[in-house]
């Protein structure tokens, strides 16, 4: 955008109408704390397989999860630097608002020179207020510029502060046809089970009768016995 073609009532007015370096500030506060995050989360996945694998679960299969989770927890950690690597950025952004905020000329100013030159050029009926309207005019140009220099500045360290590097996503630590096996695992594991427990219960039915003739049988002898 070219700043020296906005007169300084619009390159202020903008400045001073947004919403400031606020959620500058809140953006870089949030990256630094999904950093801090993301840290804390790779330290204790590495706590974590380092003691199975040294301690609790020996053998291949413990070799083969440090391998797998291995690129995930760098993943992790690159992840976090990057966040505060945007986090930096952010209180860069942020800084440089503040700078060019405050070498703006503050719109009140602005208006003001504006309105008392308007004011002398009505009453400049026989020219006797030229001298003074020439130098608010000089004022008025000096704030032009000024304002032109702070908003060319603020563009070129904004522009250094957008500057991050892109993510990517982390890695695939599992099979990607685990999901599918294991719910077919777990599919056939559960038709296994009913059907073993309908066998089962096919049975009990069938061996109910022959059951309770057994039961019933010494009752019926000590009966015949009596009478």
């Amino acid at each position: 955008m070219d700043f020296g073609a906005l007169p300084p009532e619009v390159n202020s007015g903008r400045l001073y109408a947004g919403p400031g370096s606020a959620p500058l500030v809140a953006a870089a506060s949030a990256w630094s704390g999904l950093a801090s995050e993301l840290s804390s989360a790779a330290d204790g996945y590495q706590r974590v397989v380092t003691t199975l694998h040294a301690e609790e679960w020996l053998g291949p299969a413990s070799t083969l999860m440090i391998e797998a989770v291995a690129p995930y927890l760098a993943w992790m950690r690159a992840a976090a630097a990057q966040a505060e690597q945007a986090a930096s950025q952010a209180r860069a952004a942020a800084a440089a608002f503040e700078t060019a905020f405050a070498s703006v000329v503050p719109p009140p100013l602005i208006a003001a020179n504006r309105a008392q030159l308007a004011s002398l050029i009505a009453k400049n009926v026989y020219g006797q207020y030229g001298a003074a309207i020439a130098a608010l005019e000089a004022q008025y140009a000096e704030m032009w510029a000024q304002d032109a220099r702070a908003m060319y500045s603020y563009a070129g360290s904004s522009a250094s502060a957008a500057q991050l590097t892109p993510y990517t996503p982390p890695p695939h630590i599992t099979s990607p046809a685990a999901a599918a096996t294991q719910s077919a695992a777990v599919t056939q594991a559960v038709a296994t089970s009913a059907g073993a427990a309908q066998n089962t219960l096919s049975g009990l039915i069938s061996e109910l009768p022959s059951m309770l003739l057994g039961l019933a049988s010494p009752i019926s002898s000590a009966l015949n016995a009596g009478a």
